[in-house]
């Protein structure tokens, strides 16, 4: 930084006369500071926009395409024993179940060793494994999703109790539990169900011969090897170690079923047996679509949509103050904190009045919602006719409103219909997937003029501009730079002619 002391020989003050100087030259400087400024609020207010198309587009997505939320179902049941929840039962569909004469259980075994503190003690001190040795179990167990699970144990000598009834639980889909007080060990299998068929050979000696008879059994829990372990644990059967499962059983139309659990699909439905029936009406069970449900989703898209109508109205319509240009750092340097505030809130105000992108994307939003949608009910196929139109006031700047009464009667009337309407994902010609094509649209178009977060100014419109007044801007601090440097050297000159002529004029000065 140069330091001028100037004035000495003239006695003026030269850095404010400088200061004075420069400021008029400054102007040129200032203005493209200023429309730096404008541009910068400019992509930002433009940013902002693509902010609120992506949450409505997000609502969209979230909210209207995805039918199991959209057209969701019920399901009533003319008796409690049996409940339902639709998968993929539409609207109307009925399931008859004459009787339920079984519902499904979960198997168990019970064994018993020793009572109370003896508990405490390890499987070698018990006897159950030898002393400094590991017993191997393997067996197969039924699972909540109807598979056989191997499962393969390894208890040692160390191990007491506890410890068993910690590895029969762990990713086993066994239950198992210990009981000090009466020494029982008790086991049962998490999934309902009678399990897979499993064949046991038994060898017999008549006369003196062997002779090997074969049962088949069912099993939830089926032990093929290391079944003395169980034994010892005082079970009863140590291979079909829980065979006491059973299955759901009914009848629907006169077909006798069977189910491992209690809840399955049928027929596009999740049925729960809650108890067993055998009255003398069959029940009925009927899917109907929730009317209340579809109505909210439907004026939370209206109540969505308007939001964003009024949003980029006020845009397009915000007063513009001309009389308020963006402030240079020095005119803020003279103003208060609030006063900054108050006078930028005017400054920005207008930034996008009668944008063409934002009226743009408006009218081809309102356009849209006059059209047809992917229904092929010709009655139910436009938001008209299902009671939803433009208001009529002037100052709704064409917002939506419903009539509830009509809206209802219609969702009653042909909901898949309704649905299809605004979401019909088979032909993609949706009120919905028309909406979305057209924010996608806007919304590259307005990153091309002011781009995203993290793009490069070089890669949109407002950044090459920005990047083109940098340069100017660049170029005026030279020039401004320049023309300072003149100004003290004229300054410096006329000081120097002064002080000469002061030396001079002293010569000639009667002496004292």
């Amino acid at each position: 930084m140069v330091m001028r002391i100037g004035g000495l020989a003239s006695g003026m003050d030269i850095d404010s006369m400088v200061e004075k100087l420069m400021q008029a030259e400054k102007a040129p400087l200032n203005k493209l500071f200023q429309q730096k400024q404008k541009y910068e609020w400019q992509r930002d207010a433009y940013r902002d926009v693509n902010k609120k198309l992506k949450a409505f587009d997000d609502f969209l997505s979230g909210n209207m395409l995805y039918h199991k939320d959209f057209n969701k179902k019920t399901i009533s049941s003319s008796n409690a024993a049996i409940s339902a929840i639709p998968t993929t039962a539409t609207n109307g569909q009925s399931l008859t179940i004459d009787s339920v004469s079984q519902i499904a259980k979960s198997g168990n075994a019970v064994g018993s060793i020793v009572k109370g503190t003896e508990g405490t003690k390890t499987l070698g001190e018990l006897g159950i494994v030898a002393a400094g040795s590991d017993e191997a179990v393997t067996m197969k167990v039924l699972q909540n999703d109807g598979t056989t699970k191997d499962v393969s144990l390894t208890f040692s000598s160390k191990d007491k109790i506890d410890d068993v009834i910690s590895k029969l639980k762990k990713d086993t889909g066994l239950n198992a539990f210990y009981d000090k007080a009466t020494g029982q060990i008790a086991i049962s299998t998490a999934a309902t169900g009678k399990g897979d068929s499993y064949t046991i050979e038994d060898t017999i000696y008549e006369n003196g011969n062997p002779v090997t008879s074969t049962t088949t059994v069912n099993a939830s829990v089926f032990v093929e090897s290391g079944g003395d372990f169980f034994g010892k644990l005082g079970f009863n059967d140590t291979q079909a170690l829980v065979a006491n499962g059973q299955n759901a059983k009914l009848t629907i139309n006169g077909a006798e079923i069977e189910r491992q659990s209690n809840t399955f699909d049928i027929d596009g439905m999740e049925v729960t047996l809650n108890a067993t029936y055998m009255g003398d009406q069959p029940i009925t069970l009927t899917t109907k679509t929730d009317t209340d449900n579809m109505m909210d989703k439907i004026k939370q898209f209206v109540e969505t949509y308007n939001g964003l109508v009024e949003s980029f109205t006020a845009m397009t319509k915000e007063k513009r103050y001309r009389d308020f240009p963006p402030l240079t750092e020095e005119q803020k340097k003279d103003m208060k904190e609030d006063e900054i505030k108050v006078w930028e809130e005017k400054a920005k105000s207008g930034i996008l009045r009668s944008d063409s992108l934002v009226a743009s994307a408006l009218s081809k939003m309102r356009t849209i919602m006059y059209e047809k949608g992917g229904s092929s009910n010709p009655l139910i196929d436009t938001l008209y006719e299902m009671g939803i139109t433009t208001s009529d006031k002037t100052s709704d700047n064409g917002k939506l409103v419903i009539n509830e009464k009509k809206l209802r009667e219609k969702i009653e009337e042909d909901p898949d219909a309704v649905v299809s309407t605004f979401s019909n994902a088979a032909d993609d010609n949706g009120i919905v997937q028309k909406l979305r094509k057209s924010i996608n649209l806007t919304k590259i178009d307005i990153e091309n003029k002011a781009g995203r977060a993290d793009s490069t100014n070089q890669t949109f419109n407002i950044g090459r501009n920005l990047e083109s007044l940098e340069d100017r801007i660049n170029l005026w601090k030279t020039k401004l730079s320049n023309i300072e440097q003149r100004y003290w050297k004229q300054f410096g000159a006329m000081e120097s002619a002064i002080n000469k002529a002061n030396q001079q004029s002293s010569i000639f000065a009667p002496a004292q």
